[in-house]
């Protein structure tokens, strides 16, 4: 259990990292500015930087899509595993309820063999 909640601790961790940069990819899509006059040379690699800013959101949208199912699954597999852990747990404690009652009851048959004997020195 400690290591899927390790595993999932990791997870969680690389979604937020790869939402940051997507954020920040978009923001940075948003802050580009069509340059309204200037070279060929210019628009062209306008239009080269916005290609590869849009590639690398895609792959971002596409990694965290990859990364949120990641950390469903493992979330889905720690609650199995908690569930087991509980149920094994109260299992246990069952299991010391009994060994406890049959002591006392053998505790108590001893005492009764004990007073009848007892009782029937006295006699």
């Amino acid at each position: 259990m400690d290591r899927i909640e390790t595993l999932l601790a990791k997870a969680r961790y690389k979604k937020q990292e790869i939402s940051a940069k997507l954020e920040a990819t978009c923001k940075e899509i948003a802050q580009m500015e069509v340059p309204k006059e200037g070279s060929i040379t210019l628009m062209s690699f306008f239009r080269e930087s916005l290609a590869i800013l849009r590639k690398e959101k895609d792959d971002l949208e596409r990694r965290l899509k990859i990364s949120t199912d990641e950390v469903t699954q493992l979330q889905d597999k720690y609650k199995r595993a908690l569930r087991e852990y509980e149920k094994i747990k109260y299992l246990e404690e069952q299991d010391f309820e009994k060994w406890i009652k049959k002591l006392n009851r053998q505790e108590q048959l001893d005492m009764d063999e004990v007073s009848t004997m007892l009782f029937a020195n006295k006699g």
